[in-house]
């Protein structure tokens, strides 16, 4: 698949496309009860959890497959696992709630609208209410599917229940055979091919493999171009700084200014090392700063808040904890110190609410003054710095 293809794929939720120029109808639904919503998998080592709506979506996709079966309550997932080998998969709901599951191949990115057509059929189709000794319910692992796979084979995996059962329902995966690995491949934008350069490299944090992402760089004289890969070159900057933004499907926001000025002109390399997501990781949040005791926003925030909504959109199905943290050396956490942080925290989840993101991802949490950075600041850096919010991954 290529880079536009992914790229493409994972910002489909950030802008409501409502074509794509190949023919893929991206926007038909953004519910994930729904084959054009189906949520993204990228990481096949960790579960994936999603909530049941209640609903069928926007439109019953079997209606055309299977004139006996009718949508109640369903989700869909799109898997590309990248093995030459097999791929296994186990399903389990909150509560032991039968569900059926159906497996689809694709060869491409038309998939959705094949099962519109009716031209389209399950490679796999299993009913938990037949499940045999050694079901979850029964002290096993849950309900298994195996698949052989080629490396490039995409999956649609839809998971339906027939009541309006709103719990979750989890897929954990095992691959077996030879993985695909992200190949890192070096995009030259220099006018200069001769001349000085800067090398920017985008790894993962934990395993060094080279990551697929989008990036935004201010200084090299491409200013807010978007662009999308593991590894870039450009013409030798003479900025005095540049600043670097990565929002990335599956990884924390990357944002950082780098300065230049003992290097101007010189061959430079920067690594972005990308921080995966998990449960329990955390992140502060630059600048999203407020008028002094208060929960109104500073301008400087909204740049900062935006990016925090592209992210929350991007990652649809995260749940976070928004943290309040001031600054306040030697007092009480109690009364208007605590007070202060959970109002402020409130008032970042009110402006994701407020921009389309579900109130029940989010809660929020005010600590006061108990997990200052620097518990006796000696610089208005340090004051800064105990003054953030920070989100936690819950789930």
């Amino acid at each position: 698949m290529s880079n536009k293809i992914k790229y493409l794929l994972s910002l489909s939720i950030l802008f409501s496309l409502h074509s794509w120029s190949q023919g893929f109808k991206m926007n038909f639904s953004n519910s994930f009860s729904d084959c054009f919503g189906a949520v993204e998998v990228f990481d096949f080592n960790q579960p994936s959890r999603v909530q049941f709506p209640g609903n069928y979506g926007i439109r019953d996709d079997f209606i055309e497959l299977d004139p006996y079966f009718h949508e109640v309550n369903s989700v869909w997932l799109r898997l590309e696992p990248h093995v030459e080998g097999s791929f296994e998969f186990v399903i389990s709901t909150e509560n032991n709630v039968d569900f059926s599951y159906f497996l689809f191949r694709s060869s491409d990115n038309s998939f959705c609208e094949k099962l519109e057509a009716d031209r389209v059929s399950s490679l796999l189709f299993q009913n938990s209410s037949y499940r045999t000794k050694g079901a979850a319910d029964q002290g096993g692992e849950g309900f298994k599917g195996s698949v052989e796979t080629k490396a490039d084979d995409i999956f649609y995996l839809m998971i339906h229940t027939n009541s309006t059962y709103k719990g979750q329902v989890t897929v954990k995966y095992k691959r077996i055979g030879k993985l695909e690995r992200t190949q890192s491949v070096v995009q030259d934008f220099r006018r200069n091919k001769t001349g000085k350069f800067l090398r920017v490299r985008i790894r993962d944090k934990e395993t060094g493999e080279p990551v697929e992402a989008n990036m935004i760089i201010n200084g090299v004289k491409r200013d807010n171009d978007l662009f999308m890969g593991t590894d870039f070159l450009f013409d030798a900057t003479t900025e005095k700084e540049m600043h670097i933004e990565s929002n990335t499907k599956g990884y924390f926001l990357f944002v950082k200014d780098f300065e230049t000025k003992d290097g101007r002109g010189k061959n430079m390399e920067i690594l972005l090392e990308l921080e995966r997501l998990s449960p329990g990781k955390r992140l502060a949040l630059q600048n999203i700063k407020f008028e002094q005791d208060s929960d109104d926003f500073l301008p400087i925030a909204y740049p900062a808040l935006k990016r925090l909504l592209d992210f929350m959109a991007l990652n649809s199905e995260i749940r976070i904890e928004i943290q309040g943290h001031v600054n306040a050396p030697g007092m009480e956490n109690e009364g208007r110190i605590k007070s202060l942080s959970e109002k402020r925290a409130k008032a970042v989840r009110s402006f994701l609410k407020d921009n389309g993101i579900d109130g029940d991802r989010i809660e929020v949490k005010g600590y006061g003054n108990t997990q200052m950075i620097f518990p006796e600041p000696k610089s208005i850096k340090e004051e800064e710095a105990n003054r953030r919010v920070e989100i936690r991954i819950i789930d």
